[in-house]
């Protein structure tokens, strides 16, 4: 195959893996594709992302703004705007700083769902750049993706230097939605494999063939220019070739972390590592076999097909391996329908948006043929019907998996050896990725507990049913899945999800676990005491509201780096409504939130306990009303005055 052929092939590629993202949701794809690239073309007062200052560099290579977003275009999104008036000086780069920008990830895969955030790999040259302008063009990126937003959009925006991303040594930390200091090459590995190029040059490396040394790839990268190839259009971000056993270790550690938001997600790459650790003292790549599927397809083994450029998906060939892999291993053949179930599961909501594409039924064939489809299909296929229990089932079966395959892959690591370990994860991230491990699995006193489930999106229950009743003196608060009156909850006892002697902490928990959410609709069954369906509501709202899901992913390093404190608290007083003047007891709850991302519930019966607790808050924790972290929640009651002024004395 010529290079001309092997360029076509690859634009084609290209062009199909965005088709496959215009076909799961159009409206983002006009943003990611056309408007995004669009504002980090030009700089203006009146659009997103604009920066006030001449030494602001932006732009991108090679990129034709009128081509990509044309008048009409223009003015659906910015109608105010006066940038493309005829008196208005061009608000386009003369000379652009953004050599390459790419997606990463699933945008364009089958696994592309509809809260996939989407990564870019924004490509620079720092030396172009400096300081001041490095972090200029870093705001800019901000601004941008504040103002995706608003379109139900998260985009993040990496700049990595092109020279040390070749080199293996773009920066790389524990902070947010980085990788850690274990994941650089197989980081780049993924973008490799799983990259979209939106605008800007090409990569290199889909012209230079898999299997070579560093020394033979410097040579071909030679030869290519020899030929007269114009590397004004490309950009050499370097090879890979394989991975050294010490870099798995430490992504094991990084993949768990991130499976603790949806682990059903996180399956399909941790089984990848263990696929990796089971070969070689060196891991060739999967991104080599995209490099042979897309640009040179005549390096195929002779019992791998070639496939039409158009039904390549990055995703898809890395499950058929995965699956493959788990069918022939004795010690974890049991785990090849997890795989396929997880597999499924995440290519769910772009079926579901796809159902009239050919793309879809091609794909879904695909599937079938490469024996990807779970055994059970169909069950899977109503996912949204299942039973509170199956659900929790299935994802303790999934989070059983993770921990298990990183006890394997640790036996494995010990057994080769720790040489290198201390170059690929460094001591402060392992500091933060065992105190996330801890949050989630670690059981304290008065603990808010996570369940092992399979996402907390998915756990979240369309209606639920309380129910209180009374046995032998104690009384005892209910929830169950689903609508049901007092005669309808005798016959659907596997319903039941939770039973508490606390309504507080049977609310806090299913909120905390995600299960009651804003989109919950709350149902009152048999009720023994003196509470009304809308005071259940009101202070579901209440907790709601104060605490927002916590994204485990998504807690700051220097977080975790510090001494646990509490950062958000929601005081409930006298939700019973108890008489309260002349008595000597006020009952009240106080939930809070740690930095790490655990909530706690303590119980009071007096004022005095409870101004002791407001006390410590202040004092220890800096959480008070007057720092606007503390809420002070009273039910609508004959003494709720009286009770403020018990408070504020």
């Amino acid at each position: 195959m010529s290079l001309k052929d092997k360029i076509k092939r690859y634009q084609l590629y290209n062009r199909s893996r965005k088709v496959q993202a215009i076909n799961f949701n159009a409206q983002s794809s006009t943003l990611l594709f056309k408007i995004i690239p669009y504002l980090l073309h030009c700089n203006y007062p009146d659009l997103p992302g604009f920066i006030d200052d001449p030494d602001c560099k932006f732009g991108i290579y090679r990129f034709l703004p009128e081509k990509f977003v044309d008048g009409n275009l223009f003015r659906r999104y910015f109608p105010g705007s006066t940038a493309l008036s005829v008196k208005t000086p061009s608000p386009y780069a003369r000379n652009p700083f953004i050599h390459s920008l790419k997606t990463i990830g699933s945008i364009g895969t089958v696994a592309q769902a509809a809260k996939s955030d989407c990564d870019y790999w924004v490509s620079i040259r720092n030396e172009e750049l400096g300081e001041k302008a490095y972090a200029l063009l870093e705001e800019k990126c901000r601004l941008i993706s504040e103002w995706t937003k608003k379109y139900n959009l998260e985009v993040y925006f990496f700049l990595m230097d092109i020279d040390q991303t070749r080199e293996n040594r773009f920066e790389s930390s524990a902070e947010e939605e980085s990788a850690g200091s274990a994941l650089k090459l197989l980081l780049k590995d993924e973008l490799f494999r799983t990259h979209i190029l939106v605008a800007g040059k090409m990569l290199l490396w889909w012209l230079i063939p898999p299997g070579l040394s560093h020394a033979e790839y410097r040579g071909h990268v030679k030869k290519l220019t020899d030929s007269g190839l114009s590397m004004d259009s490309y950009i050499d971000l370097g090879y890979l070739s394989d991975l050294p056993r010490s870099e798995i270790f430490g992504a094991c550690l990084w993949q768990l972390n991130k499976a603790l938001d949806s682990p059903f997600k996180s399956v399909i790459k941790f089984a990848y590592l263990e696929l990796l650790l089971n070969k070689a003292d060196t891991l060739p790549l999967f991104s080599s076999k995209m490099l042979c599927m897309v640009t040179f397809p005549e390096l195929l083994p002779a019992d791998e097909t070639a496939l039409e450029v158009t039904d390549i998906d990055p995703y898809l060939l890395l499950a058929r391996d995965i699956v493959a892999f788990y069918q022939h291993s004795e010690t974890v053949k049991r785990d090849d329908n997890l795989i396929r179930e997880c597999l499924f599961l995440k290519a769910l909501e772009g079926m579901q948006s796809q159902k009239r594409s050919k793309h879809l039924k091609r794909t879904m064939t695909i599937m079938k043929s490469w024996d990807l489809l779970p055994d059970q299909m169909i069950k899977f296929l109503h996912i949204n019907t299942w039973g509170y229990n199956d659900l929790l089932a299935s994802g303790i079966q999934v989070h059983n998996y993770l921990l298990s395959t990183y006890k394997r892959l640790r036996q494995i690591f010990n057994t080769v050896g720790a040489e290198g370990l201390e170059h690929t994860i460094t001591q402060r991230d392992l500091s933060i990725l065992g105190r996330k491990l801890f949050t989630f699995y670690e059981k304290k006193p008065d603990k808010i507990e996570y369940i092992r489930s399979l996402s907390r999106d998915i756990m979240c229950q369309k209606d639920l049913t309380f129910h209180i009743t009374k046995y032998e003196g104690t009384i005892y608060f209910y929830a169950f899945q689903g609508e049901h009156t007092n005669d309808t909850i005798r016959d659907n006892t596997e319903l039941q999800i939770r039973r508490e002697t606390n309504i507080l902490t049977l609310i806090t928990w299913l909120v905390v676990n995600g299960i009651l959410q804003k989109s919950t609709k709350i149902h009152l069954a048999k009720n023994l005491i003196n509470i009304t369906l809308a005071e259940i509501e009101t202070v579901s709202d209440k907790i709601i509201s104060t605490f927002p899901l916590v994204n485990f992913s998504k807690i700051p390093a220097r977080e975790l780096l510090k001494k646990e404190s509490i950062v958000r608290a929601l005081a409930i007083v006298n939700f019973h409504k108890y008489r309260i003047k002349g008595q000597k007891e006020l009952h009240s709850t106080i939930i809070t939130l740690n930095n790490y991302g655990e909530h706690f519930i303590h119980h009071f019966t007096t004022i005095v306990q409870l101004r002791n607790q407001f006390r410590q808050l202040l004092t220890r924790h800096y959480v008070s009303r007057w720092n606007d972290n503390l809420e002070i929640f009273i039910p609508t009651q004959p003494e709720q005055y009286y009770i403020e002024e018990m408070i504020k004395k």
